[in-house]
């Protein structure tokens, strides 16, 4: 018995000093990527912010300039359940300020008709709604849920009350699902379908709404090899001028929960939930979070304009990209000559986001 001790402890000391090694350097890696707090971000931060109330969501302080875009992109990390409040409130919020009425959505075309069939329909079809967010888990599954469900039969109510010629549509910008064949990346279809959808619906006046997720809202390319997302694409379509008219809402999270579904092959916790992919670590990071954390409070929404006059991050990178350690990609500028707002112009800061749930 005690040679079997001497042989386990021989053996499992060098493997825990080394798990403790592993896990000192990356605290350390991580502490000096996010770096520290900067004084002359945080007063411009403080200046140019806005507190969202979670239970009557306005947004008050965009300026006109901000209005005069053509689209409007929010973006996410798939999983937080403040999203899809955000997501109602500013896409009630664009139709009431400016009439906009197509939501340009992450999604094939099948699966906006069924969105569209839905909306349509004076009483609510739940069966169909239902039958919509589940196949939304074939593209994106952490974003099928219950909350999903309630925001578009939200949608719904609101639709109810608009005139025929003024009621929301959805535009679905992705390649159909079952589609195996096509060769062009994700965010090339994406742009090529709302050119289609502009000349076909003749919607060359229309303004454009979405939700995507984090990659495909990023105004520059990224990364080493250069990759150009869905914005970036639209900023540089020379052949359609108003698709460059684009303004992109990062949402960033801290304290919060992300919904992570049972998927085949990918271990996820009993509860479905995970903590761990917030911005200051320990596996998403975001260099210049602390300056954000600085100026709000816990379980709040503050909505940042990063594009004002003197703004800091003008002439800097902090806040652009995020680094990735042990799983995933990073998705971080390309080279140095890139700034903060080349890539978004708004940041919304979830502090204390529920997950979403599974849809009941």
């Amino acid at each position: 018995m005690k040679i079997i001790k001497f042989i386990l402890k021989f053996i499992l000391t060098p493997i825990l000093v080394l798990l403790v090694g592993i896990l000192v350097f990356f605290t350390i890696k991580n502490t000096l990527y996010l770096g520290t707090e900067n004084p002359g971000n945080i007063a411009y931060l403080k200046a140019h912010n806005e507190v969202l109330d979670r239970s009557n969501l306005d947004f008050k302080s965009f300026d006109s300039a901000f209005y005069n875009n053509n689209i409007f992109i929010l973006s996410e990390n798939h999983g937080y359940e403040d999203v899809q409040t955000i997501d109602y409130a500013l896409l009630i919020h664009l139709n009431k300020k400016i009439g906009l009425r197509y939501y340009i959505a992450e999604t094939d075309s099948n699966n906006a008709n069924r969105l569209n069939s839905f909306l349509r329909n004076a009483t609510p079809d739940v069966n169909l709604l239902k039958e919509f967010v589940k196949n939304i888990a074939l593209g994106i599954p952490q974003q099928s849920s219950q909350q999903l469900f309630d925001k578009w039969m939200r949608i719904h109510a609101y639709n109810t009350r608009l005139k025929d010629n003024a009621k929301i549509e959805i535009l679905g910008l992705d390649q159909n699902y079952d589609d195996k064949t096509t060769k062009l990346s994700r965010d090339s279809s994406m742009l090529l379908n709302l050119k289609y959808y502009v000349e076909t619906k003749h919607l060359g006046k229309e303004k454009f709404y979405g939700l995507f997720g984090y990659y495909h809202s990023l105004q520059s390319s990224v990364n080493e090899n250069n990759k150009f997302p869905f914005a970036a694409k639209l900023k540089r379509y020379a052949a359609y001028p108003p698709f460059q008219k684009v303004q992109s809402i990062t949402t960033y999270t801290l304290e919060s929960e992300m919904y992570m579904p049972k998927m085949e092959g990918v271990p996820t916790p009993p509860d479905n939930k995970l903590t761990m992919f917030n911005i200051d670590g320990p596996i998403a990071l975001v260099r210049g979070v602390k300056d954000l954390k600085a100026t709000s409070q816990p379980n709040s929404l503050t909505l940042y304009h990063l594009d004002a006059e003197n703004s800091p991050y003008k002439k800097s990178q902090n806040l652009a990209g995020v680094n990735v350690n042990f799983i995933g990609d990073k998705v971080v500028p390309n080279n140095s000559t890139q700034v903060t707002t080349d890539f978004f112009q708004h940041i919304i800061l979830l502090r204390g986001s529920k997950s979403l749930s599974p849809l009941k």
